[in-house]
This record gives C-alpha cells, structure tokens and sequence, in this order.
C-alpha cells in the first residue's frame, strides 16, 4: 500500500492516518487522530520495504522501552510527550505529541533567510540549548544516553518551547554498547569510525553533541570531523568565527565537544551548572523524586509543575495525569533566599507532608473559584504556598490521586 493509500487508515485500531510528514528509509511519520483521545498525534510507522524488518523492530522496541520506562512519572517538558505505542504482528509504531513548529535546524534555516531580523545568538542559546541540556539530564540521570542528539531531533512547539525526540538509539549508561554511526558534526570520535572506537559509549557522547547544538545555535553552521585519528579533532570553537560569544559559554563548549571523553563534562547536569551564568538561570538547584519508580527530575527556582496540555504553555516538568484533574501550571517552585517553597497556582490544590499531616496549599484564584461553586475545602483557609524541607511529599491534586513526589535538596 502506497504513502497516499494509506491515508484514512487506522493503526492498531485506534490512530487515523490523516497526513504524511515525514519519511525516512525505516519509518514515516505521520500526523495522525488519536481516536481515543480526539487529538492529533504524530505516529511514526516502520515501512514496508527490503530493509531488515527484525533491526526495525528492535529499534521500535529499543525506543519503546525508554518512553515506558519514564512514562507515569513526572518528565522535564523539554522531551517530546510519549502517547503510546507497540510492536507486533503488522504494527510497529510511536505515538508522540503532534508539534508543529519544525526542528531546530528548521528554524535556524529561517532565521537566515535574507530579510528576515538577525536573532540574538544568546537569546536562542537560553530559550533552546538550556532546555535540551536539562532533557538530557534527566536521561543521564535516570540510566539512558540519547546517542543521536542533533538539530533535526529537537523540535520547536509553537510556544517556543523545544523537545528532543526519537530515543531509538538510546542505551542504557550502566552498558557499553557496540554501536557506530555516520559521520555528521554531532557525533564524538568514539561514535564513527576512528580510533576512538574503544572510549566507552555513554552520557559524554551526548555532551559532545549538545557542545555542537550550543555551537550551531550561536553560529549557524555546523561540519562534521573527517579524520580518522581524534589527534587530528579539534574542539568545537565558536569564537573562531564572528559569533559574538562569551568567553564562559565559548569555554563550555570548547570542553563539552573535546575528542578525547575523558575531556569532556560528565554529563548534561555537570554541562549546565557551567552554562548557569551564560543562561541567566538561578544557581541552586533540588531534585524531586518520584516516590513509586524512583525516577528524579532536578528542578531550580521558578519551575513550573503541571499537565501537558495542546493548547497550553508546557511546564517546566510535565506530571503524568490522565484524568486531567492537574492544571498545566499547577505549581511553581520558589526560593526567597534561605527556604525552598511550593506555590500552588490550580483550582484543586496541592498536598505536602514533612513530619505531620498532610498540608493542603491552594492558589487564591482556586479558593475562590471553589467558595463561588460552594464546592468543599479540606482546610477553612488554605494556604496559598508552603516551606519546603528535604524529605517532604508533595501529592498534586490528592494523596490517592496517584503522583507522589519527593522533595530533596541535595543533588
């Protein structure tokens, strides 16, 4: 059945095709109606064809395992939001948020069309490369390496906002696979075939290629290394060329794309903490930890916690809540200077527990709108935010509602 045939037809009995965007030799993409949900999805389908349906597959089942593995928890909203998927019989297919903004290559390729207002280099180095660094940060942290970050795998929603996609090639860090790509200026030595080949593969691959994101977001342009020998590879320089950089985010990504690993940060975590200057954001930082997998996301001062919504601005971590009784920014996490606190901004509270009882926090707007509905609180006077201690509980919605997070200070 041809791409065009194809249309209007529906996959494990639940997603209309409605749309080609996307082909490649292995899979298509496609906008897609999610019939149970009555939204449009993107839905990426394995492709008839020559190719090695078994190596498809595993790289279906390779992305699938990832995205089960974080989905149920809470996840920074820079990593695109997982819908569903399976392998089997005739099916093989990711369901993903439907965005609509094009890639990042995409949007620095506008941004260069003649005519067009130059966009401030540092600007879109804080609004995208800090995001993507803290997805990768919470792959890192939680056990997985990306392996495949480049532009064309960060996609621009329509607010703005990116989020980093397809996990197919991602490994877990505590493995060190025997994996080779193509050349292309995101890929470290040890990736492609030089003599690098036996550095161990794992979250400093994907260091090196958020250095060359960082790198192409300042400049524009990006070339990938040819040599075989890393002692012909060069650093990443953004100030070679008339990129105005400052020398601390120059510095940074000089260190993230070293070809020897051993070089390089650590991670995505260890890479921001020395982007916070450059990227404007606060230095203190705290962790929240999802009580039933354990799986942790870091957070600083002024994150917001919430449901993804289509409509709506995506919080800073995205809470999983298919009921939808969250509000996409349900929460905001605030420092004064000595305390950590949790703001509420919902209309249906947020429960914290330190040593006592549980605590309901509720935004004034919430109180009021529930009094106007004579709908019943569970305090008289809620509070409108609450001190946070290491340790505490944080239940949106309800403490049987499902999501319980832990509150920890320390990295």
């Amino acid at each position: 059945m041809t791409g065009d045939e194809r249309i209007g037809s529906l996959v494990d009995g639940r997603f209309r095709l409605e749309e080609r965007i996307d082909a490649g030799g292995l899979a298509t993409v496609w906008r897609a109606t999610d019939r149970e949900r009555g939204t449009a999805v993107a839905l990426k389908c394995e492709n008839d064809g020559p190719h090695d349906r078994a190596q498809v597959r595993a790289h279906f089942r390779g992305e699938l395992r990832w995205f089960r593995r974080f989905d149920g928890g809470p996840v920074p909203g820079s990593l695109v939001r997982f819908v569903d998927g399976a392998v089997g019989g005739d099916t093989g297919y990711v369901a993903t948020e439907l965005i609509r903004g094009g890639s990042l290559g995409d949007l620095v390729a506008r941004e260069a069309e003649p005519n067009r207002p130059l966009p401030d280099p540092l600007e879109r180095v804080r609004e995208l490369g800090g995001p993507v660094c803290r997805a990768l940060a919470f792959l890192h942290r939680n056990g997985v390496a990306h392996l495949d970050l480049k532009p064309s795998n960060v996609l621009v929603r329509r607010s703005g906002r990116p989020a980093v996609i397809d996990l197919n090639a991602a490994v877990a860090t505590e493995t060190d696979p025997d994996i080779c790509f193509e050349r292309d200026p995101f890929k470290p030595p040890e990736l492609t075939l030089t003599d690098a080949r036996d550095a161990p593969i794992g979250p400093r691959c994907d260091v090196y290629a958020l250095g060359a994101v960082l790198a192409f977001l300042l400049t524009g342009t990006a070339s990938a290394g040819t040599a075989a020998s890393i002692g012909a590879w060069e650093p990443v320089d953004p100030q070679s060329g008339d990129a105005d950089c400052p020398s601390a985010l120059a510095g940074a990504i000089r260190r993230a794309t070293a070809p020897d690993h051993r070089d390089r940060f650590d991670d995505a975590d260890e890479l921001y903490d020395a982007l916070v200057p450059v990227l404007e954001v606060p230095n203190r930082s705290a962790r929240l930890v999802h009580e039933p997998s354990g799986r942790t996301v870091r957070v600083r001062p002024g994150d917001t916690l919430g449901r993804w919504a289509a409509d709506r601005r995506v919080p800073t971590v995205v809470l999983p809540d298919d009921e939808r009784f969250c509000c996409p920014e349900h929460a905001v996490l605030e420092h004064d200077g000595s305390d950590w606190r949790l703001r509420d901004r919902s209309l249906n509270g947020t429960y914290v527990r330190g040593d006592g009882d549980w605590e309901y926090v509720l935004s004034r707007d919430g109180c009021e709108r529930r009094r106007d509905a004579d709908a019943p609180l569970p305090r008289p006077d809620p509070l409108a935010s609450i001190r946070l201690s290491d340790g505490d509980r944080i239940a949106p919605v309800s403490p049987e509602y499902g999501c319980r997070l832990v509150f920890r200070t320390g990295d």
